[in-house]
């Protein structure tokens, strides 16, 4: 019972040991800096100086001789100086100051630490009905810390590489950086403006290229609406000059050819165009009194009628002009009826 109860010390004691001296660096030095160890001992010109590094002869100053080690490792009051540092330079560093007997008149120890530089981080954005989520990613973040700053002002209790915050009362304007911080180093992200659309309670809508969606349907559909009717007055106003060009075209076309398709009348010898309306035409196709119509076979009239009525024609034929012959192609007026010729009979005897 007691070896177990002195095990457990032991262990106990050992994690304890390990996480005190994860936890009491006394310097955080970035990888690949250098640094300088202070030790400040005013006088070293007749001592004895030697560096250890966890326990490793490093440096060794004696008679004005070196070995291990360089007069360039250490500055005039015995600090040692590091370049470069890496990994495997972290760890215990121990100084001891000593005169020609070897009797040591100081004796110091540096816990130093190595660690990287932090990346600069980025931000990546994911947005719900009600919230909006940022979280900050890094390629290493092993030690780090983050902090949220919201429009350059810190949020308070803010330090997980997740924040979530409301939706709702978010305004356009809010901006938004996430700064990555270690023990050697301090990164911040690009500024970010969220833009995301939020669902109200009452199932209303949210935001519409960044504004108000209302409005902004409003104003869309106006501006498509007098689109739509600047194309319809366009269309229109083209079809009206159209169909005028034609009319126009048309009006033009048939003043060219009216004067190919009017019929033309012939003319007299006189230079008088012969009108089927002249009185002359209008007497030769009017009936001769008393006669019948053409082609009948009525009482034939006495001698003296037929010797008396016979000269008219003549008459009428004297005082008329010759006509002039009609053309092939104009239409001719239907033959007039003309009475029938007979000669005074013989007397009977």
């Amino acid at each position: 019972m007691a070896c177990t109860l002195s095990l457990a010390f032991l262990v106990l004691h050992g994690f304890i040991s390990l996480s005190a001296a994860a936890d009491s660096c006394q310097y955080y030095i970035p990888r690949g800096d250098p640094f300088s160890i202070p030790l400040k001992y005013p006088d070293l010109s007749s001592k004895e100086l030697t560096w250890k590094h966890n326990e490793k002869l490093i440096f060794k100053r004696k008679n004005g001789k070196f070995k291990p080690g360089k007069a360039e490792d250490i500055s005039n009051d015995g600090s040692l100086q590091l370049k470069d540092l890496k990994l495997a330079d972290e760890g215990t560093y121990k100084a001891v100051v000593s005169n020609s007997d070897g009797i040591i008149s100081t004796e110091q120890s540096f816990i130093l630490c190595v660690m990287e530089k932090v990346s600069k981080p980025s931000v990546n954005i994911t947005c719900s009905d009600k919230d909006i989520i940022f979280t900050c990613t890094l390629t290493n973040i092993e030690g780090v810390t983050f902090q949220w700053n919201q429009n350059g002002n810190p949020i308070d209790k803010k330090t997980e590489p997740h924040l979530t915050i409301p939706l709702k009362p978010q305004k356009k304007t809010d901006t938004f950086t996430c700064s990555a911080v270690n023990k050697v180093s301090t990164e911040t992200s690009d500024t970010i403006k969220p833009i995301c659309n939020a669902v109200s309670d009452s199932g209303g809508h949210g935001l519409l290229f960044g504004f108000d969606f209302l409005p902004m349907v409003c104003i869309l559909a106006g501006g498509g609406g007098l689109v739509l009717l600047l194309i319809i007055i366009t269309l229109v106003c083209c079809f009206r000059s159209r169909r005028k060009s034609q009319m126009r075209f048309e009006e033009e076309r048939e003043l060219r050819l009216d004067p190919l398709t009017k019929p033309q009348h012939p003319y007299h010898q006189a230079g008088q165009t012969k009108h089927p309306s002249d009185p002359e035409d209008q007497k030769q196709r009017q009936r001769p009194p008393g006669g019948a119509p053409p082609g009948s076979t009525g009482p034939r009239p006495n001698a003296r009628a037929s010797s008396q009525a016979a000269p008219q024609p003549r008459a009428q034929a004297r005082g008329r002009p010759p006509q002039t012959p009609m053309d092939d192609d104009e239409e001719q007026p239907p033959p007039l009826p003309q009475p029938r010729k007979k000669g005074p009979h013989p007397p009977r005897q």
